[in-house]
Order: C-alpha cells, then sequence, then structure tokens
C-alpha cells in the first residue's frame, strides 16, 4: 500500500509544477489538483475497479431495473459524495447510464463559512485532477464559461478547490464509467433564493450558449452532477451538536429517512420546475443561509444546480425535464462494504446513532 501510494505521488509530482508566484510563466505551468482524501476515496485503479465490481453485485437488480426502465442517458444527476466503501452502491446506480463526455460537477463549499465567502461561483485554474486511471482533463468550457460571466459572479481559487472533497469523491466513478472525460468543478457556497436563481439564470445563460456554438448535445456531449449527502443524523459524533431529533431507535431512523424521502419527491423528483427547487431551500434552509433545518449539505449546490439545469433547458426551449429516484440508502443501512487489502477505509462512524443519507436521482 505505501510503495502504490508513493507510486501515485510521484507521479503527480513529476506531472505537475508547483505554483510559487507571480513570477512563474502560466503558459507553461501545469498545475495539477492533488488528492484530499487518501482514505475514503479510490485514487488508484485497483481500488475503483473493485468498489465499482463490489457495488454493482450487490446491485444488480436494481441496476438491471434501471437498465429496463431508463434507456436514453441522463442529462443530469444528483450523487452523493461519501466514502466509497458507504456510497459505492448508491454512487454506480447513477454513473452505469451517465454518458457525456464533459461533465460540470456543481461542488459543496462545506468551508465557505471560515472561507467568507458567498454569493458567488469558485472555479479552479487547474489543467488536470487526479483520477485513479491517471489525470483527468479539466475542459477548456471553464474559461469559455468564465468569460461569459460577469465579475461579481464568480472567484479563481485553487487553495479552496484544493480543501473540498464534494468533487473529488465523484471524481473516480466519472472516469470509470466514462473514460476521458473532462471536468469542470463549480463550488457553490451561501447564497439566498434570490441570489441562487439569479445566478442560476447568468450561468445558464452562459452554457447555453455555448452548446448552441457548438452544437452539443445534453447527455452526450454535456452533463451536470450535483454533489450531495442527504441528511446527518444523530447523537454521536457530531461534535457538540445533537442532530437526533426524532430519537436514535428503529423508528427515529423510519421517521427521519422518511423526511428525507418525502423532501426528495416532493422538490426533486417529477417535473423538474424552479418553483419547487425554491420549496427544497424554503424547507431545508433555516432563519438565513447559514443555519439549516434538514442537514443536507448539498442545500446549496444542489438547487442551484438544477435551477441552471431548469433555466438551460427553458433556453433551449426542450420539453420539461423530469427527475428520477435511482437509489436511496444510507451509511446505517448500507454498512461498509466488505473489501480487503485495497487500502480503502472511511472517516466517520456509521451506525444507527451517526449516519448520513445518500440519493441517487438521475434527470432526462
Amino acid at each position: 500500500m505505501k510503495i502504490r501510494l508513493l507510486i501515485v505521488m510521484t507521479a503527480i509530482i513529476l506531472f505537475s509544477a508547483v505554483r510559487c508566484g507571480d513570477s512563474q510563466d502560466a503558459d507553461t505551468t501545469i498545475r495539477v489538483r492533488g488528492l484530499a482524501d487518501t482514505v475514503g476515496f479510490s485514487y488508484t485503479e485497483d481500488q475503483i475497479k473493485r468498489v465499482v465490481a463490489m457495488s454493482e453485485a450487490l446491485e444488480a437488480d436494481n441496476l438491471n431495473k434501471i437498465h429496463e426502465e431508463y434507456e436514453s442517458p441522463w442529462i443530469a444527476g444528483v450523487c452523493p459524495h461519501d466514502d466509497h466503501l458507504l456510497a459505492g452502491r448508491v454512487y454506480v446506480s447513477l454513473f452505469q447510464n451517465f454518458k457525456a463526455r464533459r461533465c460540470v460537477i456543481f461542488g459543496v463549499a462545506h468551508k465557505a463559512k471560515n472561507w467568507c465567502v458567498r454569493d458567488k461561483l469558485i472555479f479552479d485554474s487547474y489543467d488536470y485532477w487526479s483520477g485513479p486511471y491517471g489525470p483527468v482533463t479539466v475542459s477548456s468550457l471553464r474559461e469559455e464559461i468564465i468569460r461569459r460571466l460577469p465579475e461579481d459572479a464568480y472567484t479563481v481559487n485553487d487553495s479552496w478547490q484544493a480543501e473540498e472533497h464534494s468533487v473529488e469523491g465523484i471524481v473516480p466513478f466519472l472516469q470509470h464509467y466514462v473514460p476521458g472525460a473532462e471536468i469542470v468543478s463549480i463550488l457553490v457556497p451561501y447564497m439566498a433564493w434570490d441570489r441562487l436563481d439569479e445566478l442560476s439564470g447568468i450561468l445558464a445563460e452562459a452554457i447555453g450558449d455555448i452548446i448552441a456554438e457548438e452544437k452539443w448535445r445534453l447527455g452526450d456531449d454535456l452533463g451536470l452532477i450535483f454533489s450531495n449527502d442527504g441528511d446527518h443524523y444523530g447523537d454521536e459524533d457530531w461534535g457538540d451538536k445533537d442532530y437526533a431529533e426524532f430519537g436514535v431507535d428503529e423508528e427515529g431512523y423510519r421517521k427521519a429517512t422518511q423526511r428525507d424521502l418525502d423532501l426528495i419527491k416532493l422538490t426533486l423528483t417529477g417535473e423538474l420546475h424552479t418553483s419547487r427547487l425554491k420549496l427544497f431551500s424554503d424547507t431545508v434552509l433555516g432563519d438565513d443561509v447559514y443555519s439549516y433545518k434538514i442537514r443536507w449539505c448539498g442545500r446549496f449546490s444542489v438547487p442551484f444546480g438544477l435551477n441552471t439545469l431548469y433555466y438551460l433547458a427553458q433556453k433551449a426551449q426542450k420539453t420539461p425535464v423530469e427527475g428520477y429516484l435511482l437509489r436511496y440508502d444510507t451509511s446505517y443501512g448500507l454498512g461498509k462494504m466488505s473489501i480487503e487489502n485495497i487500502g480503502l477505509g472511511t472517516t466517520a462512524p456509521n451506525h444507527i446513532r451517526h449516519w448520513v443519507g445518500y440519493s441517487a436521482i438521475g434527470y432526462r
């Protein structure tokens, strides 16, 4: 394991150059986004192959059902970003039918309060991201998008992107299922609904113009992924917080998971519409953007990304976009997959007093 890690890190060092300041030549410096989590996420080819193989085997019946019911590829999807040994079975439920060659991934900005950033999108300037099959190309779409956005709509910060794990966890599955896929990472920090609606409309206008100019097709040439983990529940190992409003027995677990499922059905599946996404925000958020009623860490990335998709469809005069729940479960319900000797672990407990919800939702 230590030898494999040394090989991976050596390859990244040889492939990339360290940025030391403005004096470097930006035209010749190759920047690779490294790894933030080498415990919970697959970063070698062997790891992701074995995670996918076991996930697909355990989910065979559900995957066959999805394949039979939904033939055309997803144009977008909600995807978890938790440890692969916990959430792998939910990741594969989305990715087996995700085919887009370019993928815009809307990530959570978990540390946005520490970064003192809100109301604008966070891009990176990396040329590549690290992936289990080798470097993942950042699409030139990123620069095209940025060029069309007003200056107050975004910031570019590699340090923040490097600290955030919610895109990193998705990249190995994308690279496995769509070899050669290119990505654009956009972190979505705190923003109230009015700003979210305004900014997602601006982003949709930019992406829509690019799609039209390039004659791309959603689902084939371009897809969107919205990173999210659902309710964070329990009364243990959440710092000094008690997140168990329904209790920590089986009845409390049933009520909390049903609340997740009701929220998904009411706001995220069926016909996509901005009014339903606003209802999602109103239901999840607390009295201000820094608090919440239901602890979905994708409380900004999900409605922002889906609202962008809604406006994209409107711009393209596409028939209404529909969302389909493909899989829902929790870290407690699924348990940890037993894959030995591959150097993967988990970064948090998974039991009835500490669990996280996962959902895979496909859109077309």
